[in-house]
């Protein structure tokens, strides 16, 4: 028997060291030599583990700035509140995940104690590398601050087997520990070994003291024995960790610390920690209650210490503080402005809304664990869009205001503002989101991030997919992250306009975040405010008559800078006085309401007094359920110049809110009377038929009925078409529903539009093609078309065919030639007309005309005439009717009154000669008259365009006893052409169509090509007739009162009729 002794020492100041069991003696391994002769083979036999390590980690943790009121469950809770890697050292019913772990708190006071046993501040980072004997581990220190470092070495087994016996023994591994001092040279400072057996990891700690140093250290581990590679040794060592070490009893005030101890058996690093801790205890107001969320009293302008999540009080913490806030930026008279800002926030806050399972949650809470420096707009901003808010800058400090109901708090109109203009933005439709995906931090799950989608299934219809990220700062409910999500969605969609402005300085009395009336009387559509004349608490004199009615509300801009409303009792305007020589006036019928008078006042009265005297020229609007001025939330206020500010403001819809809290429909006010320039189209339309007895005969009827769009339409617009046919026109209605009448059955489809005031029409909207039961015959022909010459025209007269009729009306088409192929329409004449005249004929003009019938279903009848070619029309010829109806149209000018006129030439003179220039009528006459023996003689020329009855038309008009055209051809003078006494006389004439009623020739009349016994033809006044072809040699004839000869071609008679 052998025994084998193994000495496992702790180096000096280790941190945590291994042992193995201890044993008198050492450590004994017994074994037996195989007997001689012939026995069994000799069994290798393994020393036990002589080295066995317990490891212990001690981490020291900042957890926040303090105060804090720390674990949830308590001091007496503290395991349960703290996780390693994520799971609780303390289960609810007491039980340990992790035993042996030690933990202490500090809440971050200023007067709090040190934590025991955490004699020095340490900070431990995990290596894991190999040490091989070719390569030694080195790893710079620069924080000259610390005191020493603990390196943490460890093998993953060592031990040895006997290459010929088998037996399992112990090794030896050797490693040197050096430091260097500012980069001088190496020093040896710990020399130490790993000698033993191990099976598994066996770690020890070395600390290593830092001597002073300017710039700082480098320490080397190197490993003296060569690295075995031999499969039956096993001595691989690492360097496990390394710790940074100032000693110190610190007890770090004002900072919140949790100090763990582990038994590092149970993990292969130093573990992940999470606490699920309550945060800093904040300034918050004497009279409210943060356990309960409520408020007693009127708040004095006092804080108290207390915890919150309140995310106005996190903010105002933050504001306030000058360890790790603003509260430098911040003068004592903003900060107090600031928290009188976040009171009636905090307020907002800490009302319950539904959680979204049943239940009820404050609406804004604040968890959030703010790690590094970041930039501090950017972290107040943060901060404030818990509470949907923003932080801005004023005079230097940081201001806040949040998106929340509020009442309007001043009133700009054209009279405050700038030229009286308003320039008025909107959103991109790409902005106008219908999906939103908020990120936030679920509590349940150790405060890690998830991510709830929010879909608007009505906005996408009409906007389409188009989605946002939102980031919940601070949010740890789910219900929140929701109201979160539903607010972004709904402000992009219905807050979808900014306006801006200029006014004068001491009109700049907004902040931002406040809610303003913007009063435009050019998008209002009329005016609705101005300016005081003079005023009492309960009477207002204005500078305008506007439509006010008993229980409509006043608003007035108040001396101290705010706007209040109050409901208007009665208002009476000036007189109105009446010329009654001119009207007459019955006062029992007169009912007024004057708009608008130019310099008019209106004296209004209220029900009860304004707070404060109102001032004249102070501003002033009027509101009713009608018409109501237009809300917006300042976002800026910005100086342009000395004297003036530009104002920037986005559209307030109060009613988003209840919407997103409780999900109530949004019913936003009228802010306008003008209609809107796109008209929603009608919905639902619904297409049916029944049929009636009228008279013995079964008559159908088509009843269409629509839903109204959502915005008002004063008329719908219906065509409807039947198997796919041409859209046919019913009509326009101010109701929702239409009826047609004697439909003939067929595929029926129904199209409305709505119209509204300002005559824009929406979109076409259809029904579904329905099948309906009617009549099954076309109309029947006209049953006569009639036409009647007139001078220059042709009247028409038709008539319609006996019996129950669902004539619409009637198509009349005409051509110059006997063709209906080639005829135009001439019109469509609406039953039962059966007359049309048709003016502007040439005399003599001769056309063809056809008609048929339409019903009211669209179907045509056939033509008439029936067969053949149309029925002939022609204006008429009658050179006499022509005449007289020329003389009649002639004389009725003003020009042809004015030409024979009489000159009066102011006395007795016998020639006078007048020029008259009209510009009424566009006429220009001269004329000579001279007196004699009573009987005045005239001449005169005029010329002249006139509109006579929305006729213009030109003409020349001569007054003389004799008209003459005079030819002077150089020795003599002739004239072609004289009209004496009433007739025309005329030498020569060409004329290319004539017409003549009567003819009297006074020797001859031929054709142009007469040739006497050869060509073309001639009557002479004797009474002979020559009649022969169109050229020579197609043989005569003659014609005398006493018989006809007719010659043949070579000339000789071959007909003779007669006396001779």
């Amino acid at each position: 028997m052998s025994t084998t002794r193994i000495h496992d020492e702790a180096p000096e100041g280790a941190f945590f060291h291994g042992h193995a069991e201890p044993r008198q003696g050492g450590v004994r391994i017994v074994g037996a030599k195989g007997g001689k002769g012939g026995g069994s083979a000799r069994q290798p036999v393994e020393s036990p583990d002589s080295l066995h390590s317990t490891a212990y980690a001690k981490v020291l943790d900042l957890v926040s700035e303090g105060p804090i009121v720390g674990p949830v469950h308590g001091l007496t809770g503290l395991l349960r509140d703290i996780y390693l890697e994520g799971t609780p050292i303390q289960n609810a019913d007491g039980s340990l995940n992790f035993q042996g772990v030690q933990a202490d708190f500090r809440a971050g006071t200023q007067e709090q104690d040190y934590i025991p046993g955490f004699p020095s501040a340490e900070s431990t980072a995990a290596v894991g590398v190999e040490l091989r004997a070719s390569q030694p581990w080195v790893r710079l220190i620069s924080n000259t601050d610390l005191s020493a470092v603990r390196l943490t070495l460890e093998v993953r087994g060592l031990r040895q087997q006997s290459t010929s016996i088998g037996d399992v023994s112990g090794y030896r591994v050797d490693y040197v520990i050096e430091l260097q001092t500012d980069g001088g040279a190496w020093a040896n400072v710990l020399t130490g070994a790993f000698d033993g057996k191990t099976t598994s990891v066996y770690a020890r700690s070395h600390r290593i003291d830092l001597p002073p140093a300017a710039s700082g250290w480098n320490v080397r581990v190197r490993r003296t024995t060569p690295n075995s590679d031999s499969s039956t040794i096993v001595d691989a060592t690492f360097v496990q960790s390394i710790t940074e070490i100032i000693d110190a009893k610190l007890r770090y005030p004002m900072s919140s610390l949790v100090g763990l101890q582990v038994d590092a058996a149970q993990f292969q690093s130093v573990p992940a920690r999470g606490f699920h801790f309550r945060g800093r205890i904040l300034s918050v107001p004497s009279n409210y209650e943060p356990e309960s969320r409520s408020y007693s009293g009127a708040w004095d302008g006092i804080f108290k210490q207390a915890y919150t999540n309140n995310p106005a009080w996190v903010f105002y913490d933050m504001a306030a503080s000058d360890r790790y806030g603003v509260r430098q930026r911040i003068g004592a008279a903003r900060l107090s402005m600031l928290k009188w800002a976040l009171y009636s926030i905090a307020q907002y806050c800490d009302e319950g809304v539904p959680d979204g399972f049943g239940g009820q949650e404050p609406r804004f809470t604040c968890n959030a664990y703010l790690q590094q420096e970041g930039d501090a707009y950017r972290v107040m901003s943060d901060l404030a869009s818990v509470f949907r808010g923003m932080a801005y800058e004023s005079s230097g400090s940081v201001m806040a205001a949040a998106d929340m109901p509020g009442d309007p708090t001043y009133t700009y109109s054209s009279a405050n503002v700038i030229d009286g203009r308003f320039s008025y933005t909107g959103s991109a439709l790409r902005t106008r989101y219908t999906v939103a995906q908020v990120s936030w931090n679920d509590l349940s799950d150790q405060g890690r991030a998830k991510v709830e989608v929010v879909e608007d299934r009505e906005a996408q219809a009409r906007y389409g997919l188009r989605i946002v990220q939102v980031s919940a700062f601070g949010c740890t409910s789910r219900g929140q992250a929701v109201r979160a999500a539903k607010w972004r969605l709904l402000t992009s969609q219905v807050e979808t306009q900014g306006v801006g402005f200029r006014v004068g300085l001491d009109q700049a009395l907004v902040m931002p975040g406040k809610v303003i009336r913007v009063v435009d009387p050019h998008r209002a559509g009329r005016r609705i405010g101005g300016r005081i004349r003079t005023a009492s608490t309960t009477v207002i004199e204005v500078d305008a008559e506007v439509g006010v009615r008993p229980g409509d509300r006043l608003v007035v801009n108040l001396p101290s800078g705010i706007s209040e409303s109050r409901e208007i009792s009665s208002a009476v305007g000036e007189f109105i006085h009446v010329d009654q020589t001119v009207w007459t006036v019955d006062s029992t019928e007169i009912t007024a309401d004057m708009v608008g008078l130019p310099g008019a006042t209106l004296t209004i009265t209220v029900t009860r007094p304004f707070s404060e005297l109102p001032e004249p020229e102070a501003v002033w609007t009027v509101e009713s359920e009608a018409l109501s001025s237009q809300l917006y939330r300042v976002m800026s206020v910005s100086r342009q110049d000395a004297m003036t500010a530009q104002i920037s403001a986005v559209q307030h819809e109060p009613g988003k809110f209840t919407s997103v809290d409780y999900g109530t429909k949004l019913d936003p006010v009228p802010i306008t009377v003008v209609p809107p320039g796109v008209q929603p189209p009608p919905r639902d339309i619904v297409l049916s038929s029944y049929s009636v007895v009228d008279q013995g005969i079964a008559r159908h009827v088509a009843q269409i009925r629509w839903a109204p769009p959502e915005s008002q339409a004063i008329s719908y617009q219906v065509q409807w078409r039947r198997d796919r046919s041409d859209w046919i026109e019913a009509g326009r209605t101010g109701s929702s529903s239409m009826e047609l009448q004697d439909i003939r059955a067929g595929a029926y489809v129904v199209r409305v539009r709505a119209m509204n005031a300002m005559g824009v029409p929406s979109i076409w909207a259809y029904s579904a093609e329905t099948q309906l039961q009617g009549d099954l015959a076309p109309p029947l022909a006209l049953a006569h078309l009639n036409p009647t010459s007139l001078v220059f025209g042709v009247r028409l007269d038709w008539g319609f065919p006996a019996g129950p009729s669902i004539v619409e009306r009637t198509e009349l088409w005409y051509g110059q030639v006997n063709d209906l192929q080639q005829a135009i329409k001439l019109g469509d004449f609406a039953y039962p007309q059966a007359t049309h005249t048709l003016m502007g004929l040439a005399a003599g003009a001769q056309l063809f005309f056809w008609g048929r019938l339409v019903d009211k279903n669209g179907e045509i009848g056939p033509w008439y005439p029936v067969s053949g070619g149309g029925v002939m029309g022609q204006a008429s010829s009658d050179a006499g009717e022509i005449l007289e109806y020329l003389q009649g149209q002639i004389t009725e000018t003003q020009l042809a009154q004015a030409l024979i006129e009489k000159i009066d030439s102011g006395g007795e003179s016998a020639v006078v000669v007048e020029q008259l220039v009209s510009q009424l009528a566009a006429m220009y006459a001269i004329k000579t008259q001279i007196t004699d023996g009573g009987r005045t003689y005239l001449a005169g020329i005029g010329v002249g365009v006139e509109n006579n009855e929305g006729i213009i038309e030109s003409q020349v008009l001569v007054a003389a006893d004799r008209f003459a055209v005079i030819h002077p051809n150089g020795t003599t003078t002739t004239s072609p052409f004289v009209i004496q006494g009433g007739q025309a006389f005329m030498n020569q004439a060409f004329i290319a169509d004539g017409t003549i009623t009567n003819a009297k020739i006074g020797q001859v009349i031929q054709s142009n090509n007469y040739i006497a016994g050869q060509q073309g033809w001639r009557i002479d006044k004797a009474g002979g007739f020559e009649l022969n072809g169109s050229v020579s040699g197609q043989g005569r004839t003659h014609i005398t009162n006493q018989g006809v000869r007719v010659y043949d071609a070579n000339g000789f008679e071959v007909i003779r009729l007669g006396i001779w």
